[in-house]
């Protein structure tokens, strides 16, 4: 296996290991490349990618990539896999990712070369890039020929595989992250929240932060009209205190990153949960082809989800598929107000999780995957 991103980090690496860690029988070795070395993968480390760094360099090895010109760092990432003895390939397309599943579908034809997407290279890693946006057309074609080129694929969202779908003819699976089961009942319900307090909780990346102080505006004014005090905690966000208006800042509270086993309490806590996507069309391609590994965490943690969002982006479908949650367009005041009060009302089951789990977050996934890569035996290492 090879990724371009760090076996511990969070978002698709998460989904990485909740798959690997369910397929005892396959022999996966991580080969990766990053900025650092990830304690307890220290074997598969190759050192850094170009992407990323300073910002000339990647700009024309990016470009270069992209452009299907000739690139050295492409060459030594993959020649080293071809020289590791494996039966096959699962190459994540983030990154460089993408180039080498290509060059790997060209330089041999013996092992099966596997590719997941969880990020479209030109609507989520150039559209949400200043360094990277006037590359998106190529991008896209080289996205185009590698869909075709590689033995099979698994997309991150139902939206991506129908727009995967439109763009190359291929069918392939849909895989999110796995959770257990047991995972959504080892939460406890947390029953005594503040009723002074309307606490909503978040993990991960912000898009757009004005589309995000649109939603602090909504909620401080919901609180005022019910007398009660707004409270926002964010986890591992990438925004500081000094970016939040004046006006909210004192009732916007910053975390670091926790594991998720402690986070999970934490969102317990919360009265509401947050997810959004950016309003923007700009973002219309990422919005509708993404799928937020935080939405697993927001399961367990057995919270309503206030979304905010398009209305065909896949969180969109998501809420409305497991009815845990209500989208906002980010527009309408009073909407926003009937979803408040909504959500205030909204205790989920622990059948609408479980069948939320089953549908997004199940054993499925592991079974996509396991078909996309098992073409070939089990005697030696598959190489992610």
């Amino acid at each position: 296996m090879f990724s371009a991103m760090p076996p511990r980090g969070g978002g698709g690496s998460v989904s990485l290991r909740s798959m690997i860690a369910n397929m005892p029988d396959v022999d996966i070795s991580w080969q990766y490349v990053t900025e650092k070395v990830a304690v307890g993968y220290e074997d598969g480390y190759m050192g850094p990618g170009f992407m990323g760094g300073p910002v000339k360099e990647d700009i024309y090895e990016t470009w270069r990539m992209l452009t299907d010109r000739p690139s050295q760092k492409i060459n030594k990432i993959v020649e080293h896999l071809l020289s590791i003895e494996c039966d096959g390939y699962w190459i994540v397309s983030y990154n460089e990712g993408l180039r080498v599943a290509l060059e790997l579908t060209r330089r041999q034809k013996q092992r099966p070369v596997h590719m997941s997407v969880h990020d479209d290279w030109a609507g989520a890693i150039c559209g949400r890039s200043m360094r990277y946006r006037f590359m998106a057309g190529p991008a896209k074609k080289m996205t185009v020929l590698t869909l075709k080129s590689v033995t099979s694929f698994d997309a991150t969202s139902r939206g991506m595989r129908d727009y995967y779908k439109q763009l190359s003819g291929r069918d392939s699976g849909v895989t999110h992250r796995y959770i257990t089961a047991q995972s959504v009942t080892s939460t406890p319900e947390y029953k005594s929240h503040d009723t002074e307090k309307i606490t909503v909780g978040h993990i991960g990346s912000l898009y757009v932060k004005a589309d995000f102080f649109k939603f602090l505006s909504l909620l401080f004014e919901y609180a005022r009209l019910k007398n009660k005090q707004p409270e926002v905690h964010l986890w591992g966000c990438h925004l500081n205190a000094a970016e939040i208006p004046v006006s909210f800042r004192d009732n916007v509270h910053f975390h670091d990153t926790l594991p998720e086993k402690k986070v999970i309490p934490e969102l317990a806590r919360c009265r509401l949960v947050y997810a959004m996507y950016p309003m923007s069309k700009r973002f219309g391609i990422f919005s509708k082809t993404s799928m937020q590994t935080k939405l697993a965490s927001y399961i367990q943690a057995r919270r309503p989800v206030f979304g905010q969002g398009p209305a065909d982006s896949s969180l969109a479908e998501y809420l409305d598929t497991t009815e845990l949650g209500k989208l906002w367009d980010a527009e309408n005041k009073a909407q926003g107000m009937d979803i408040l009060d909504a959500l205030m009302d909204l205790h989920p089951t622990l059948a609408q999780l479980q069948y939320a789990r089953e549908q997004y977050f199940g054993e499925h996934n592991i079974e996509v995957v396991r078909n996309g890569i098992l073409n070939c035996s089990y005697e030696s290492p598959f190489i992610l």
